[in-house]
């Protein structure tokens, strides 16, 4: 059953757009808003993108020049969420553009009609030139419709819908606009999210598989000697998943061995991740208020705000990845672990048993990711010929895309370690209880990738592992059982 969205150009939420991106199906109405002051150039035609020169009849032409139709697809949400963005921008020029723009936006959405955007696409005026051209319903473009993708004019035909015909207007208001880059944004900044959460879960169960002091993120620590919000978030989440954990104790510690005397403090990669979550989320946080502006008024032409925003992000999130790396590597090392078996072997060694090599993946990719590192912003410039501003946040949207799926591996590794090491903590502390969160997160993990006992191939659990993070399935198991984490 579709629930009613009504939008008057000033008042989409994130919450909205995310429960977009999550399969909710709204029915989308329009309320009479404030008219958008006039802004000349949003409708003004930049004659140097003119193809072939300045004809009246040329700018009709513009989608067909810059769109690229062909190569690997973007993610199923972003044509969802730009589609959104382009009707609640267009309600507040309807008395531009009359409303017939708006009417066939909102056939689309109310239809389950998303136009498919292409990577190919490497600027946001052909990005949105494709978004344009499947609106209009031209034969080489794809759109999502009733769970697959097929051509547009073959889904207009099942939804017994005509072609589109574009005024001048409408083409100059669609282009100037940057749909497309806050749509990968919004995106990117709920999967952020997601994972700010993932990492502190994935910490969480580091900590019972080593038997961790937990002083690190003891309430006072936080909220007394260092009150950053989001630092007190991190170590709040963290202590919520091993709330009631008899591993992080130091019975536990005396009990299993391994330590020479009390525990004075974990290595810094554990103890300091209060500090580093926190300044992760500090980052998403920063990203997430930008957008909530951007949102109700997206940028025309240029939007480097949400750049900076988003290059300041991917900066952050590339240290989450940093430190789970240095967390998933202590794993490998009896000595690091306080006594685990080496390499986290269990019983039967072999040619594929044993973590290093796949601890060893994550620092590749590490590796990898770190090469995304240079803000694609620093690269902004005039062009010295038509003296516009060259904007790069398009490109630094796009990133974002593979910054994410690369950290989804990193996370998964030490998912999957951290896992390992609380099944052979549990070997000898057989009468001890892990915390209620860490706890669920184990059980799920457990349903889909069984413990390694003996010599097996470690890709497809690698593979599975990165699936569990990828669609937050352990993430969600840890929220049912503790609650939503922050």
């Amino acid at each position: 059953m579709k629930t009613a969205l009504c939008l008057n150009g000033a008042n989409l939420k994130l919450e909205d757009l995310f429960s977009v991106l999550e399969g909710r199906l709204y029915e989308v109405k329009v309320l009479e808003g404030e008219a958008g002051q006039l802004d000349e150039e949003l409708f003004m035609l930049r004659e140097s993108l003119i193809p072939g020169g300045k004809s009246q009849t040329m700018p009709l032409d513009i989608p067909q020049a810059y769109a690229e139709c062909r190569g690997e697809l973007l993610p199923k949400g972003i044509g969802m969420l730009s589609l959104y963005l382009l009707l609640n921008e267009s309600l507040k020029y309807s008395h531009i553009l009359g409303t017939a723009l708006v009417e066939r936006i909102l056939c689309y959405i109310n239809n389950g009609i998303f136009p498919c955007i292409h990577k190919m696409n490497k600027t946001e005026l052909s990005a949105m030139s494709e978004l344009a051209l499947a609106l209009e319903g031209d034969e080489n473009t794809l759109c999502f419709f009733n769970g697959e993708s097929s051509s547009t004019v073959r889904v207009l035909e099942a939804a017994g819908l005509d072609r589109y015909e574009y005024t001048i207007e409408e083409i100059t208001f669609i282009t100037n606009l940057c749909c497309i880059s806050t749509a990968v944004t919004v995106l990117a900044l709920k999967e952020a999210e997601k994972l700010a959460k993932t990492a502190d879960v994935c910490t969480a169960m580091n900590l019972e598989a080593i038997r961790g002091e937990t002083g690190a993120f003891d309430k006072r620590l936080h909220e007394l000697g260092r009150p950053f919000p989001n630092q007190i978030i991190s170590a709040e989440n963290i202590r919520r998943v091993i709330e009631g954990s008899e591993f992080t104790t130091e019975k536990a510690r005396i009990v299993y061995g391994g330590d020479h005397g009390p525990r004075c403090q974990d290595a810094i990669c554990i103890r300091a991740v209060p500090q580093t979550h926190g300044g992760v989320r500090d980052t998403i946080q920063w990203l997430k208020e930008n957008l909530k502006n951007e949102i109700n008024s997206i940028s025309h032409r240029i939007n480097p705000v949400i750049g900076y925003s988003i290059d300041l992000m991917i900066t952050a999130l590339i240290d989450l990845g940093n430190i789970s790396e240095r967390r998933s590597f202590r794993l490998t090392d009896t000595n690091l672990t306080y006594g685990l078996p080496m390499n986290l072997v269990g019983e039967n060694p072999g040619f594929n048993h044993g973590f290093p090599v796949i601890q060893a993946s994550a620092t590749a990719v590490l590796g990898e990711l770190k090469l995304l590192s240079m803000p694609c912003t620093a690269y902004s410039t005039i062009d010295p010929v038509s003296k516009e501003y060259i904007c790069t946040t398009y490109s630094s949207a796009l990133k974002t895309i593979e910054v994410i799926s690369l950290l989804d591996k990193i996370l998964a590794v030490e998912l999957l370690m951290a896992a390992q090491g609380m099944d052979l903590a549990k070997d000898r502390l057989v009468d001890f209880e892990f915390g209620a969160g860490s706890k669920a997160a184990l059980t799920e993990f457990r349903k889909h990738i069984k413990v390694t006992r003996s010599n097996r191939f470690a890709v497809p659990d690698m593979v599975e592992s990165d699936r569990l993070v990828r669609e937050s399935i352990v993430l969600n198991a840890v929220e049912e059982a503790v609650g939503k984490l922050m």
